[in-house]
């Protein structure tokens, strides 16, 4: 499918998430269902947060089912589909079913940290396995490629690590999903694979038409189940890529919050309770500083643009 044609059924899914964003808005202000902040989490989140519609991830899978089955990727092998999409799906009905879990007991808590985890190991396994056999792996472009086994473990490895990455980062009215927009046009500027262009022009289309709702104050929520699909799409086309390392531009500020949770929890229990930030992730750090919320997001995303820039570069020239 020509990039002219791709434009155009971009345009189209924009305005379809659109308008399927406010109908499921509407839908959870009717049957009255909404967010429950977690009570460990900001004071101010309790307050001004509890009782907005969530779960508008599911959107993002009803677009991407509805790009597939419009357009047929005849130069994509079943193989190339099944990397691509696997992880986006696979984990979108992990995040489903946690959500499903908290809004029936209108409750923060869904499936426990292990029930979580083993779900996610689950669905990355099979696909690990397969993308370990298929697509060479290099660090560099000019190494050897990455026998089996380190494949297979660093593709499970980082494909759980950013599952949680980018859920734990959709702590702030639009923070993620507008982080997750430069993450794909970076990959789409990047990558000339005809097969990864339908991918992350439903991942753009979806992060967008979401943040017509989700920027500040938010609207809807996108759920586990929107961050569990994102970072599904995004680490099955840096796999597709043939280069491990794009994870860490693409992954830039989802990696430097989920990092900030680890140092707090090594520091808390290792340090005698204490702490390295008022809170974790690092946004509600800043929150408890006095930071405005829209502000955070902001320099959040100027962060992970200058993170990727620099990284991008970086691996370029092979620096690192």
């Amino acid at each position: 499918m020509s990039y002219e044609h791709l434009m155009l059924f971009f345009v189209f899914l924009m305005i379809l998430g659109i308008a399927l964003q406010r109908l499921w808005i509407d839908l959870f202000v009717k049957f009255k269902l909404g967010q429950t902040p977690k009570d460990y989490g900001p004071k101010r989140h309790i307050i001004l947060k509890a009782g907005t519609p969530t779960m508008g991830g599911a959107i993002f899978i009803v677009l991407a089912v509805i790009a597939l089955l419009c357009i047929k990727e005849d130069h994509a092998t079943k193989n190339e589909m099944f990397i691509l999409w696997w992880l986006a799906f696979g984990g979108g009905a992990v995040g489903l079913l946690d959500d499903v879990i908290k809004i029936a007991r209108r409750s923060s808590e869904g499936l426990t940290l292990r029930q979580k985890l083993f779900a996610q190991i689950a669905v990355v396994v099979p696909w690990a396995w397969i993308a370990a056999k298929e697509i060479p792996l290099y660090i560099f472009s000019n190494s050897s490629p990455l026998g089996f086994k380190a494949s297979f473990f660093m593709l499970c490895f980082f494909a759980v690590g950013l599952y949680n990455a980018l859920n734990i980062t959709d702590g702030l009215d639009g923070l993620a999903a507008g982080a997750s927009v430069p993450s794909m046009v970076a990959l789409l500027w990047t990558l000339e694979i005809p097969s990864c262009r339908l991918s992350l022009i439903v991942g753009l289309a979806c992060s967008l038409s979401f943040l017509w709702y989700n920027s500040h104050p938010a609207r809807v929520f996108m759920g586990d189940v929107g961050a569990h699909f994102i970072a599904g799409l995004l680490m099955g086309n840096v796999v597709m890529s043939g280069y491990i390392l794009l994870i860490l531009p693409v992954s830039f500020i989802f990696g430097i919050e989920i990092i900030s949770v680890i140092l707090q929890i090594i520091s808390f229990r290792c340090f005698g309770g204490r702490r390295i930030f008022k809170m974790s992730p690092l946004h509600h750090h800043f929150e408890l500083c006095g930071w405005q919320e829209e502000h955070i997001v902001v320099r959040f995303w100027l962060i992970h643009i200058i993170g990727i820039s620099l990284l991008g570069a970086l691996l370029a020239w092979q620096v690192i």
